[in-house]
């Protein structure tokens, strides 16, 4: 028989070995922070597909049956951003689409002019805004302009942003956890009516910003895709279709395209993860005025080659 003392030193090794083994094998099972930024490495792509998988488990469709739609209602920024010669402004959901959008305006209204940053006034909220203009609350010979974003696309821009300089609710590449949280944090900010972080606006819905529950008659509401690419602006004003499966490997699309196509496809091939989705920017479909995403079944099962 061995003594008390190397039963214990046979213990602790074996306790060592076993921690080791653990560590290092999670580790090569998830991408490094490193190669979370290189979107050209395989271990990354190989990672999205194997925690977003676009088949779901039997009975895991009813996932979220006793989950409601998050109410309409809630109040956020109410910040816009306007230019006083062709008497247009817009609420800034985010500040570069409002300069963009109108930027783009100004200069389809005067192609001599030229417009940036510098060109805008910024007003910290519509009483702000109708004090300074001298306005009526009906904001006569105004345009007020409301740049809409597909919610589905949104969500995704913004997911991406996030896990490529950290990761976030401890999420890493997983779209349902994410869903999950962001489900979570906005019902909690509609109940407590707390002031969202910046990293919040990003995820808030749409119809949060500029009150436009109340003040929805007051704005014109656009796309903002027709913006996006001013050159195939006929192209960029229909809605987007869904992807299949085998598209978003196509050998033209860059590597973050092929990404973003993917997590779109999934959203769309899960009926579980789109029925939390539909719940969380119910409203915003609405208020909008945009169809409600459809469930479609991913056509193709055998697509790990396009993602090298």
């Amino acid at each position: 028989m061995w003594s008390p003392s190397i039963q214990r030193i046979i213990i602790t090794t074996v306790i060592l070995l076993f921690l080791i083994n653990f560590f290092f094998l999670k580790r090569s099972l998830k991408p490094s922070s490193k190669g979370t930024r290189d979107l050209e490495d395989v271990e990354i792509f190989n990672f999205i597909e194997e925690i977003n998988n676009l088949w779901f488990d039997e009975g895991e469709e009813k996932r979220y049956e006793l989950y409601r739609n998050i109410p309409a209602g809630s109040a956020v920024s109410s910040k816009l951003a306007a230019i006083d010669a062709s008497k247009t402004a817009i609420c800034e959901t985010d500040t570069f689409i409002g300069q963009q959008v109108l930027c783009s305006f100004e200069e389809k209204r005067d192609e001599e002019t030229s417009c940036d940053s510098d060109s805008l006034q910024h007003y910290s909220d519509f009483d702000d805004f109708e004090r300074e203009n001298e306005l009526d609350s009906n904001f006569t010979n105004w345009t007020i302009l409301f740049a809409r974003r597909d919610p589905i696309e949104r969500f995704i821009d913004h997911l991406w942003i996030i896990v490529e300089d950290r990761p976030c609710f401890q999420c890493r590449l997983d779209l349902r956890c994410y869903l999950n949280n962001v489900y979570s944090v906005l019902d909690n900010l509609r109940i407590t009516k707390a002031k969202p972080t910046d990293e919040q606006l990003k995820y808030v819905p749409q119809h949060w910003f500029c009150q436009l529950e109340t003040k929805k008659e007051r704005f014109q509401i656009i796309d903002y895709s027709l913006f996006v690419d001013p050159k195939d602006s006929e192209n960029s004003a229909k809605l987007k279709k869904i992807p299949d499966a085998d598209e978003i490997f196509a050998e033209n699309r860059s590597s973050y395209e092929k990404i973003r196509k993917f997590y779109t496809v999934f959203l769309h091939s899960r009926p579980d993860v789109l029925d939390l989705f539909v719940k969380t920017y119910y409203w915003d479909y609405l208020m909008l005025k945009m169809p409600l995403p459809e469930p479609k079944v991913a056509e193709v099962r055998d697509y790990k080659e396009g993602w090298h």
